[in-house]
């Protein structure tokens, strides 16, 4: 007869306690979604960023490493409908508005099942559907969609990257932010696969580690390379990003990395707090007042806009 022994109820015990709080896990991430959506009626599209950011940060409590996927493409849309909020006409705007609406309200239901394939493929049509917005009259009247150009220009770039990632080591460089530029435009204008997507979003989250690899908090006037960071997370995370981009393209894989980097970017908030706006020279102790902070970040999201 097989005796239970203490070691396999003890188990048993941390089973059932992991699973019901993985449970408690989805539930607080969809009420981070619902607030959202909430946040989104408003327009308070700066809250739909901090309440991505939550899901994000909620995800790192729990083993699925699928869940920080809603909250990823909620920031998309918290800076997307930022931006169009200042630029189009209201009834544009609020044709745009109703797609975005309708998406959030999928990502919260997408909780039950979390395929992240189907969840690419949403992200992929409401990006495709929304990138009409951000388009200029005559962009939309002379452009048409090109995902073989697209295609081979995120290729391009990022053999760019590649062969030229000395460069990051270089205090004075913006060129992860300067290929996402480009990426941005090109797939704005011409559209692009679902590749194409995911390779931007890897960059998307690359960027925000590299952020904290420049150590902004230790000298806001004059960034420091963290070579360490370097050797052990960005360089490693440019291979494999460059290695997508190439190889026949697996889901799976891209989104491991991406749930890897958006980790290390919550644990480095976790360490260091939010990082200063760039360019913004500040003493230690001195806090901006929030409208100063405010109109900072709408000069900085327009001189971006017009690079682009």
């Amino acid at each position: 007869m097989h005796t239970i022994c203490e070691t396999e109820i003890n188990e048993a015990t941390t089973i059932r306690r992991w699973g019901s709080f993985m449970g408690e896990l989805e539930n607080v991430i969809a009420e981070d979604i619902k607030a959202a959506v909430e946040a989104f009626k408003e327009d308070a599209f700066d809250n739909v960023n901090v309440l991505a950011n939550r899901v994000m940060a909620n995800a790192i409590f729990g083993d699925n490493k699928k869940i920080f996927l809603p909250g990823f493409f909620m920031k998309d849309v918290a800076f997307t409908f930022g931006l169009l909020k200042t630029r189009k006409a209201a009834s544009a705007f609020s044709t745009a508005k109703s797609h975005g609406f309708s998406y959030l309200e999928s990502l919260g239901k997408s909780l039950a099942s979390l395929n992240e394939e189907q969840l690419w493929k949403d992200f992929q049509t409401y990006s495709d559907r929304i990138r009409k917005f951000e388009m200029t009259d005559w962009e939309e009247k002379s452009y048409s969609d090109n995902t073989k150009f697209t295609n081979e220009s995120f290729k391009w770039l990022l053999a760019y990257l590649q062969s030229h990632k000395a460069v990051l080591s270089d205090p004075r460089n913006f060129m992860i932010k300067g290929i996402i530029n480009e990426m941005t435009r090109i797939y704005r204008v011409h559209s692009g696969t679902l590749r194409d997507i995911v390779l931007l979003c890897l960059m998307t989250a690359l960027d925000w580690n590299y952020d904290y690899a420049c150590k902004v908090w230790d000298r806001p006037d004059a960034r420091i390379i963290d070579e360490q960071q370097m050797k052990e997370l960005i360089l490693p995370a440019v291979n494999k990003i460059v290695t997508l981009s190439n190889q026949e393209f697996k889901l799976d894989e891209a989104d491991t990395l991406l749930w890897n980097l958006v980790r290390n970017w919550r644990e480095f908030y976790v360490q260091f707090g939010e990082l200063l706006p760039p360019g913004v020279a500040l003493q230690k102790g001195i806090e901006l007042p929030e409208e100063l902070k405010k109109k900072l970040t709408e000069s900085l999201t327009k001189t971006l806009e017009k690079a682009m």
